[in-house]
Order: C-alpha cells, then sequence, then structure tokens
C-alpha cells in the first residue's frame, strides 16, 4: 500500500466496538477510519477516540430539517422493511430524505473508498444504495459477514445482500467443507434458554418501564411509548398463544412425502431486507401449497428464537389447509432435511445444509449459495413454470455434483476471522480474531483499493 486509505464504520450497536478495536490495527497499516453513527452513547465514545471531523452523527432531529436530496433511492422500499420505521412511515421517509446530503457530503469530502456496514437498518441500505448509484464518490459499500458454513470465516458482501462476495484467491483445501452447525445457532440456544427464564420475562419487563436504552433521538429504537408496548404486549401473548398450536413429532412424519419450510425470524434482515417482497412468510407456503404433488405434505418448523413474532390466527390460518402441518420447534432440522422431498426457505442456511447433503432446496431470493447445484433461486414466476413441485425435484436431483467446486470457491474468497457482537461472543475481541479480521481488510484493500 503506497498511500493512505480512508474507510468508513457504520456503527451497529455492541459491533462498533468490534470494528473500533479493529480500527487500530488498520491504522498501523495508514488505513484511516471514519464513522457514521446515529446512536448519542457510540457518538460520546467514538468522540473520546477520533477527531470530530471523523465522525457523522445522525440522528431523529434530521426528521424535522429540510435538506435536499442526492437521488432517487426508492425510499418507500427501505422504510417498509425497516423494524422501525415500519411503525411511522412519514418520519422514516422524511429522516431518509434528509440525511442523503449530508452522507454523500460526508463520503465525498473526506474520500471514502469503503464503507463498512451491515444491510439491517433503513439508513444502512440508503448508504449502500448512494455508493452504488453514485459513482463520482468511488466508493464501495460492503458487509463483512460470517458465511455460517463453515464457522468463523466470512467474507465481504456486496450489492446490498448476501448474494456476491468480492473474489480474491485465498489458499483452497480441494475438499468438500464439512457441515457443522453454525455458531449462530449454537449462541441462539443460549438465548432461547435465557428469554424464556423468570429473570428473561422480568427483565423485559423491566426494560419496557424503565425505557433503558432508549434513547430519544436513536432512529434505530421505537421511541413512542404506546408503540413499544403494543409490540411488546403482541410478543408476550403470542408466546403463550403459541402453546395451543398442534405440532407433530419427527416420528409422526418420517415416513411422508414432505417438503420442509423453516420459519425466519422476523423482523430479521434475512427476511425483510435480503428476502424483500417475499417476506410474507405464510403467501410463501402457500404458493408452495398449490403446487404440492397428491399424498405430499408441507412440513413447516417454527424458529426457537422465533416464537412471539407470530400470532394464534397466523398459524390456524396456514393449518387450515390439507397436509400442511408443524413439527415441533425444537425438532433436529437435519434430520427433516434427510428425509424432505425438498426444502424451501427466503434465504435460510437450512437450504445450504441441504444442498451441501445432496438434498433439492430452493431460495426465494438470490443467496451466494445458490452457487451449489442442488439450491436453487426460484422467483414466484418461476416456480408457477412447473406443473408439480416433483418436477422440480427431479430436476435438481439430476444436476451434477458440484459441491467440491463450490467449496474451493468458497475458500478462495473467503478469510479466517469471526464477525460478530462481543455481548453475543467475547471471543470477537480477542487478538487473534483481531489480526486475522485485519489482516483480511489489509488484503481487501491492497486489492480493491486503487
Amino acid at each position: 500500500m503506497n498511500k493512505s486509505v480512508n474507510i468508513c464504520f457504520v456503527a451497529n450497536f455492541y459491533k462498533t466496538f468490534l470494528f473500533h478495536e479493529l480500527s487500530k490495527k488498520l491504522a498501523e497499516k495508514d488505513i484511516n477510519a471514519f464513522w457514521i453513527v446515529t446512536k448519542l452513547e457510540q457518538y460520546n465514545f467514538l468522540k473520546q477516540h477520533y477527531r470530530s471531523e471523523n465522525i457523522l452523527y445522525i440522528n431523529r432531529t434530521f426528521i424535522k430539517k429540510t435538506n435536499q436530496t442526492v437521488d432517487d433511492f426508492r425510499l418507500n422500499e427501505l422504510v417498509f422493511g425497516d423494524r422501525v420505521f415500519k411503525h411511522e412511515l412519514k418520519n422514516g421517509l422524511d429522516f431518509l430524505t434528509n440525511i442523503q446530503k449530508p452522507v454523500y457530503d460526508f463520503l465525498l469530502q473526506n474520500n471514502i473508498r469503503f464503507v463498512f456496514g451491515e444491510i439491517t437498518w433503513a439508513h444502512e441500505l440508503l448508504i449502500q444504495r448512494i455508493t452504488e448509484k453514485r459513482k463520482e464518490l468511488n466508493c464501495r459499500y460492503l458487509e463483512a459477514a460470517v458465511v455460517r458454513i463453515p464457522n468463523k470465516r466470512f467474507a465481504f458482501f456486496t450489492g446490498g445482500c448476501q448474494a456476491s462476495m468480492l473474489e480474491f484467491d485465498e489458499a483452497t483445501n480441494n475438499e468438500i467443507i464439512t457441515l457443522e452447525k453454525p455458531t449462530y445457532l449454537k449462541l441462539n440456544d443460549k438465548i432461547v434458554a435465557k428469554k424464556s427464564s423468570f429473570a428473561g420475562k422480568f427483565n423485559r419487563l423491566k426494560r419496557f418501564l424503565t425505557g433503558e436504552n432508549i434513547e430519544i433521538n436513536d432512529p434505530n429504537v421505537i421511541t413512542k411509548t404506546s408503540v413499544r408496548f403494543k409490540v411488546m404486549s403482541k410478543e408476550e401473548l403470542n408466546r403463550i398463544t403459541y402453546k395451543r398450536i398442534k405440532t407433530l413429532s419427527f416420528s409422526e412424519i418420517e415416513n411422508d412425502n414432505f417438503i420442509f419450510v423453516g420459519f425466519h425470524k422476523q423482523p430479521e434482515a434475512s427476511i425483510d431486507v435480503s428476502g424483500r417482497y417475499y417476506e410474507d412468510q405464510s403467501k410463501n407456503i402457500i404458493n408452495l401449497w398449490r403446487l404440492l404433488p397428491q399424498g405430499w405434505k408441507i412440513v413447516v418448523k417454527e424458529h426457537t428464537n422465533a416464537i412471539g413474532d407470530r400470532s394464534y390466527s397466523f398459524y390456524k390460518k396456514l393449518l387450515a389447509y390439507p397436509n400442511i402441518v408443524m413439527v415441533h420447534e425444537t425438532t433436529d432440522s437435519k434430520k427433516l432435511i434427510e428425509k424432505c422431498k425438498l426444502v424451501a426457505t427466503v434465504t435460510g442456511t437450512m437450504a445450504y445444509e441441504a444442498a451441501m447433503m445432496k438434498v433439492p432446496a430452493i431460495t426465494f431470493s438470490n443467496v451466494f449459495f445458490n452457487r451449489l447445484n442442488y439450491c436453487k433461486y426460484v422467483s414466484l414466476d418461476d416456480l408457477r413454470k412447473y406443473d408439480s413441485l416433483n418436477t422440480l425435484v427431479n430436476e435438481l436431483k439430476s444436476q451434477p455434483d458440484n459441491r467440491l467446486e463450490f467449496s474451493n470457491y468458497l475458500m478462495k474468497n473467503t478469510f479466517d476471522g469471526y464477525i460478530s457482537d462481543y455481548v453475543s461472543d467475547a471471543s470477537v475481541m480477542s487478538n487473534e480474531n483481531l489480526e486475522q479480521v485485519g489482516a483480511a481488510f489489509v488484503k481487501l484493500i491492497n486489492k480493491y483499493g486503487e
């Protein structure tokens, strides 16, 4: 690297502190960190370590501003899928309108070459679209995110969803990657247990009553008490009534011909953002049911961390369709994948696992593991072209086995290292992990920074 390079991190809750520690490593390589932040607490933290000119603080006060727009970025689409602004659409549109020019100017004036952030919140997606559409910025928005399988390995994703990754030339093992339970699922089991405990319920109530962690100007939290109460009470009611839903055991369906569909947690970026236009999971299942072969079932499994997301009536309406059944949420997904005819999901890892097991799978949105021949991206229009789902299954089963080719592609273009927040997994802050992640960032900037 012959000259210094300016990069920008979009602060995001506890990951902010991971990227702050990472920025120290990068500074040694003459890579300068800038920040876009929405939380006052994190803004005050960052001001202690960076020049104020290196930080752009955007918050709810921008709702009342009248800044000029930069371009047309399909803002309606962004607020519709945002977990906060979907409750206050007008405020969301005003916020996104008025932060455009400050963000654009910040990137341009500081000659930012790369922005690193997630693709969860509306402002993150807006920044991604600004960098993509306004070529004069000469700036790329990248999401550094784990690839789920193999564990603790990540890629730099482009394009506002996890469908395409930047390509490198890392070493390969020339062997098919080993299936293992993704790290985040192991952590999820602990989260579910904690959430279901008496202490978990008490803490949720306490947080609501005290309003702790609610910054009045933070665009990433629901600040209106009445809306927060409505959301919280609905979730608690859903958790209670979920117990009334009839679920089957694995032994009751293992000998049937069935399609396996796993619910996404919702709201969640994997479905509300990456799965945009297919976020109605009930409608997706009914569309599959329309093409269901005679004698087949659709077996649905709830995400253990999503109990409370959906109402009793949601399940009852779905289960009223003949041959749509639910298995208990603790049923081993691997067993269901092994026995099913087809796995169907929007963007879920279960399709990735299925394809690696040579089980046919489809996704309703494009994802990077659609490179596997056994896993096909299928839109609704594509689905309607098949006379039966059995035809689709047979088509996928007849594909050549390219798992080794995919494994080599994945290993060549991903890096050792773990991207997560330190509250979920403190190991992300270890010096070993920071060195690994830092080395990957340096390789990125050396290859694509010119």
